[in-house]
């Protein structure tokens, strides 16, 4: 089974035009252009098993040929794609998916054929595909596509209008040197959504999974740097999926997941610097807290609109909560507007096709000096109870049952709880899942009593302006105190369980 690697970015029929007189940089040779008509039919179940198993299937007639083709999950990050791919040509244009070479893939099919009945037809991608190899001096060819056309379902239909670069054969680094050539001077963006995905989204009984943030599938045998790329892949796949959403009514939403991805992704570097220099990481980090600033306004809006929406419920003042609801919507809109418009900035595409390449190469071990490096290699098991047992000591020394912590305090200590339960995410899959779930209900419980004291906070300024301080701060007392109460008590409860890693 093929190995298929390809960069997307997507472009409009000008920019398309003027690629195909280019004479790109580097290229020792280059093909003519070739022009062909592809007529694509995507196949899955009735309730979309493949989808669900992340497996697209697909008959694609090309010069009068059919050609069946399987392609696996792989890892897509930045517009790069890395996947498993089978194909076979066919006499006729019926599916035999006796014919897949590759037997775990095709168990997978098969099972989700016995389990949910016959391959129908679900959508199709016709376009025209003009294509030419370039050739490079140490025999690395890279074929450059350039689709148009559209995808229909259901009645809907959406444009095809992007660059595809695939590695036939050589080094991986051209796709890259590529890819920032035609950002940095042709002004293209990288694009994540795959056919087959806009496809899924046109077919009206799809319903698609809406990511979570959950434990990562480790095994305890597994090495830590391979662990590590999981989990950076998991952080990833959770921005990208949200990313496609900003377009549609649940924009605000939608920033809010990436900004939940961008959080995870920044504790992970934080768990992970005793394997992974911070020096290898710093433009990472410093593009993400880049981003993290555009993202606040949107995030601290959606904050305080659930605030005030709380603050009617304790028949506040109507007409001062219309007034604040009415300005946070304003500005929400406009940062989200500012949002979008970020991410389709040269630096931003420049940016996750970097740090596509600091993935796909492994570049944190340029920072590593060879004979450290077999730290890399350590099983994970180990390094996971080192850094939770690191974690419980810091929440221990700052939260223990013995500290008493005023509301501002508490305050202080979101970020680091935040942290503790994402290292839970990261490791959680290499331990019992119901001790991990019950540990860990006790501090996603504490956090929500220490966010409820923020909310407080917030509604106790806006009572500021139309009541006494004298008044408005013995309301934020009576108002504070169960929740201490019981975030106190909860604690306690945190300190006595015996942790699921021990």
């Amino acid at each position: 089974m093929a190995k298929e690697l390809e960069l997307k970015l997507a472009a409009d029929h000008e920019k398309i035009m003027k690629i195909r007189e280019l004479d790109f940089p580097g290229a020792a040779s280059q093909s003519p252009w070739k022009t062909t008509q592809l007529e694509n039919t995507y196949f899955d179940t009735q309730h979309y098993k493949l989808r669900e198993l992340s497996i697209g299937m697909r008959i694609r007639r090309a010069d009068g040929r059919f050609i069946q083709t399987i392609k696996s999950a792989g890892k897509a990050i930045g517009g790069l794609s890395q996947r498993n791919e089978d194909e076979i040509t066919l006499d006729t244009e019926q599916l035999d998916i006796s014919l897949i070479s590759d037997p775990y893939l095709q168990i997978l099919v098969e099972e989700a054929q016995e389990e949910d009945g016959d391959f129908e037809p679900c959508f199709t991608t016709n376009f025209e595909r003009t294509s030419c190899i370039i050739s490079f001096s140490d025999k690395t060819k890279i074929e450059v596509a350039l689709d148009e056309g559209t995808i229909t379902a259901d009645g809907g239909s959406l444009n095809i209008c992007e660059v595809e670069l695939e590695l036939i054969e050589g080094s991986a680094e051209y796709i890259f040197a590529l890819g920032r050539y035609l950002i940095k001077d042709q002004d293209l963006t990288l694009y994540n959504a795959s056919k087959a995905r806009r496809g899924y989204s046109l077919c009206k009984n799809f319903v698609p999974e809406r990511y979570k943030m959950q434990a990562i599938e480790l095994s305890q045998g597994e090495e830590a740097e391979q662990a590590f790329d999981k989990i950076c892949y998991a952080g990833l796949k959770h921005w990208q999926f949200y990313e496609l959403y900003l377009n549609q009514k649940n924009a605000h939403s939608a920033v809010l997941e990436m900004y939940r991805a961008l959080i995870y992704l920044h504790h992970m570097y934080m768990v992970f610097g005793g394997l992974i220099p911070r020096q290898a990481t710093n433009d990472l980090r410093n593009n993400w807290n880049w981003l993290a600033e555009a993202m606040r306004p949107i995030v601290d809006a959606a904050k305080h609109k659930r605030y005030l929406s709380r603050y009617l419920q304790q028949k506040a003042d109507w007409n001062l909560v219309e007034a604040q609801q009415k300005k946070i919507t304003a500005d929400a809109k406009n940062a989200i507007a500012d949002f979008k418009a970020l991410l389709a900035t040269r630096r931003y595409n420049l940016m996750m096709l970097n740090m596509s390449q600091w993935l796909y190469f492994k570049e944190w071990r340029d920072f590593i000096p060879e004979k450290d490096r077999t730290e890399l290699s350590t099983p994970i098991i180990d390094y996971a109870r080192k850094q939770l047992d690191h974690m419980l000591k810091e929440l221990k020394r700052d939260l223990g049952p013995k500290v008493n912590l005023t509301p501002p305090e508490y305050l202080k200590e979101i970020a680091k709880i935040r942290r503790a339960l994402d290292t839970g995410l990261f490791f959680g899959g290499l331990f019992d899942s119901k001790k991990r779930l019950s540990f860990r209900q006790s501090w996603v419980d504490i956090l929500d009593g220490i966010r409820e004291l923020q909310m407080n906070a917030y509604i106790y300024e806006l009572q500021l302006e139309n009541h006494q301080k004298e008044e408005t701060l013995e309301w934020l007392e009576k108002r504070n105190q169960p929740v201490l109460d019981a975030i106190e008590q909860t604690r306690k409860a945190a300190f006595k369980s015996k942790p699921y890693w021990s």
